[in-house]
């Protein structure tokens, strides 16, 4: 495997990220995400990404949680669809973009619950974005060479997921990445921690210069994914996906830094309400 080629993502690539959007529009035309999250214990977990993937402004967004949850879940959102989790796959057919995992800890998954996500991540048309107990649901295989597949492990499930000891990870991040995207299809990958990365298993793997330790708080990661999967479901930002995951983690960092120097007990949610505001 080749050595890994290493860049810092830079702030100039995002002077017109993202477009400014033609006034003949409607929320038809910024794509409709659906997420599936949360579960008894971990409904914040849901609220999270749902309101991480809003501050994307994607045109529709709808949650589909377990019935355990659907009442304090609803009565967070607003703007938000909120529908009870079933297996019917033709749910997804209208969707643009799909994100999968924060808060199915506790969820009632079985066999068949889980070859439908198999199924969306293999074959869905749209962007599929896969974070935290889904991850573990994955299956190796490849992928078809335009679909738009990412992945957000932390190293204790990029450990998870390549078999190997957090340590390991940690000592070779770059080539976690090269690791994970190549045995789940060419994905892209962001290995969250210190100076996240981004890449796939082939190409530049990047390194986000912004963020600090005070992101090492529950649901900071649930935020991001929701915000990667908001950018990725708008059709104008799918043609070239790298750009929008690297705006997400550029961006995602920058709001807790910019936080920090206000503020030092900020929590997540002073976070969602930063995000896609700085520069």
């Amino acid at each position: 495997m080749n050595e890994p080629l290493k860049n810092w993502i830079n702030p100039v690539e995002f002077a017109a990220f993202p477009p400014v959007r033609p006034r003949e529009t409607h929320k038809g035309s910024f794509g409709h995400l659906m997420v599936v999250a949360g579960s008894m214990g971990y409904h914040g977990a849901a609220v999270l990404a749902v309101h991480g993937a809003q501050r994307a402004q994607p045109g529709l967004v709808t949650l589909l949680a377990q019935e355990s949850i659907y009442y304090p879940v609803a009565s967070h959102l607003q703007s938000a669809m909120v529908n009870v989790w079933s297996s019917d796959i033709h749910r997804f057919d209208k969707a643009s973009g799909i994100l999968m995992g924060p808060g199915l800890a506790s969820a009632d998954m079985n066999d068949d619950v889980k070859s439908i996500f198999r199924r969306l991540w293999r074959d869905s048309p749209v962007p599929v974005v896969v974070d935290a107990t889904a991850l573990g649901w994955l299956v190796a295989h490849s992928l078809g060479k335009h679909v738009v597949r990412v992945v957000t492990p932390h190293p204790g499930e990029a450990a998870t997921l390549l078999r190997q000891s957090v340590a390991d990870i940690q000592a070779n991040r770059e080539r976690t990445v090269r690791e994970i995207s190549q045995r789940f299809g060419n994905c892209w990958v962001v290995l969250k921690g210190h100076e996240t990365l981004v890449g796939r298993a082939e190409g530049e793997i990047y390194i986000n210069p912004t963020g600090n330790p005070h992101l090492a708080q529950g649901g900071s990661g649930d935020v991001l994914a929701g915000f990667i999967a908001g950018l990725l479901a708008q059709p104008a930002l799918q043609a070239d996906p790298g750009l929008a995951v690297r705006y997400a983690v550029w961006q995602h960092g920058l709001a807790a830094d910019q936080l920090q120097q206000r503020r030092k007990n900020w929590i997540v949610e002073d976070l969602v309400n930063e995000l896609g505001n700085v520069r």
